[in-house]
């Protein structure tokens, strides 16, 4: 092998080395962020505990209550073809021309 055939695999392997160290740094540093700042104090769980179980209760008593008509919009009158769809017809016609 020449002189810059080595060079360059000598770079490449260099460049790799740079590559894999550099994903090994940021893959320690998320791991100390995440248990330095990743710890929970048992204080919060039963809050969210709370929380959840008063949502479920909310939800209980709205399903018991019958009320239906909340969240059930009515249908729009519909037409046989909007505006949008006549005028996009009409472009294909134009563009076609007529069947016969």
């Amino acid at each position: 092998m020449d002189q810059g055939m080595i060079s360059a695999i000598q770079i490449t392997i260099a460049g790799m080395a740079l590559v894999f160290l550099a994903i090994l740094v940021l893959w320690l540093v998320m791991a100390l962020l995440v248990r330095w700042t990743g710890s929970r104090t048992e204080e919060d769980l039963p809050n969210e505990v709370h929380q959840a179980a008063a949502a479920a209760a909310a939800f209980a008593l709205a399903e018991r209550s019958g009320r239906k008509d909340l969240h059930e919009f009515p249908l729009p009158p519909t037409a046989i073809v909007s505006a949008w769809q006549a005028v996009m017809r009409g472009k294909m016609l134009n563009k076609r021309g007529s069947v016969k």
